[in-house]
């Protein structure tokens, strides 16, 4: 089955450089905490120092059962809870 894309709930931070934004992910053995490029990210106001609620873009490999698997915007592999995932 080929992997789908969608986006992943995550908090949302400012980052150093103004073309991205710190994000960070529930996963379930522990909390992952990477950038995306603007771009990816969509959110309803722009983050704060404190974070806002808001969704990265992820590469779905496989989302069933009790547990996603998804692939970040830098590439690393998470595994999340399913319904913490919105595939398009």
């Amino acid at each position: 089955m080929p992997a789908t894309f969608g986006q992943i709930d995550c908090k949302l931070y400012p980052s150093a450089f103004s073309g991205e934004w710190v994000f960070q992910v529930a996963a379930i053995d522990g909390s992952f905490e990477g950038v995306a490029p603007k771009h990816y990210v969509e959110t309803p106001t722009p983050p704060t120092k404190d974070g806002v609620d808001g969704q990265v873009r992820v590469r779905v490999i496989s989302n069933g059962g009790e547990e996603a698997r998804i692939s970040m915007p830098d590439g690393q592999v998470l595994t999340v809870r399913p319904e913490k995932v919105h595939e398009e």
